[in-house]
């Protein structure tokens, strides 16, 4: 969406709850204090004055008001129209940020938790053993359906990531047609869409500076059984109601016990990378 010539969208940014007070409106300078001692506002790159010229000497404004201010400065200080958010963990806060936007959509893009529990161990964040990993995919994937489906018509959509690796363009069309806007092949010209994350990629995650491939880890070659049941036992519910495919429909007692000591911190089933001996 980045890559798309009317359509900025800038690193995670996680302020949009973590400032919001429940106030119904704000004292201008005072956010834009807060807002510019945000860490992941100061990885945007933007003086926090093109934030206050978007808010035109206004004393005080409602909240989603001054949000959309740093988005807009954001956007426009890249040539761009319209703006969106990447942050993984809003699929947290979708009613809140629902009511902020009522002009809001969201695009929930839903991939195996299994796949996701192998990723955690390629990058330098996230939970390390496959029960943490299981309970944190669960508790997010199923909120973020019962609270995106529960929104009006038009608002919320479910994007399957490996549809979106195995047929990249017309999946992104449909993203387009969501949003209303003209899909532009150069959307899928990786290295336009990566710009502006390489220079943060080696703290975050290095594998964006990676050739992109079409087959990516797989729980069913790179997941030891063990770690599959173990996962299964505990975000085996959701995985079925997404229909995903589960070598475990009912999980051994060994499996359940074993999955309750990893989300108690035992360190059990730990997630290991490819390269790790």
């Amino acid at each position: 969406m980045n890559a798309h010539p009317l359509v900025a969208v800038p690193p995670e940014s996680r302020f949009i709850t973590e400032l919001h007070e429940d106030a119904d409106d704000v004292q201008v300078e005072d956010f834009l204090q807060r807002l510019s001692a945000h860490k992941r506002f100061a990885a945007w790159e933007l003086p926090i004055d093109a934030v206050r010229d978007q808010l035109a000497g206004r004393a005080r404004v409602p909240y989603a008001d001054a949000i959309s201010a740093a988005y807009r400065a954001y956007a426009e200080a890249h040539g761009k129209k319209h703006w969106g958010d990447k942050t993984p963990r809003y699929v947290e806060n979708i009613p809140e940020i629902a009511r902020l936007f009522s002009d809001s959509r969201f695009i929930h893009l839903i991939r195996d938790g299994r796949d996701v529990a192998l990723s955690y161990a390629e990058v330098p964040f996230g939970p390390k053993n496959v029960a943490k990993a299981a309970e944190l995919w669960a508790n997010r994937v199923a909120r973020g359906i019962r609270d995106g489906r529960e929104l009006e018509r038009g608002r919320y959509i479910e994007i399957m990531y490996t549809d979106l690796v195995e047929d990249d363009e017309g999946e992104t069309k449909d993203i387009c047609a969501f949003l209303g806007l003209e899909f532009d092949p150069v959307m899928l010209d990786r290295e336009q869409a990566t710009k502006g994350a390489l220079a943060r990629a080696d703290k975050y995650n290095p594998n964006i500076k990676k050739q992109a491939i079409k087959r990516v880890r797989s729980w069913k070659t790179d997941m030891p059984p063990e770690h599959v049941e173990i996962f299964e036992a505990i975000a085996g519910d959701v995985l079925s109601e997404l229909g995903f495919e589960r070598s475990f429909p009912k999980p051994g007692i060994s499996a359940r016990l074993k999955a309750r000591a990893g989300i108690a911190g035992a360190p059990v089933a730990k997630i290991r990378s490819l390269t790790s001996s």
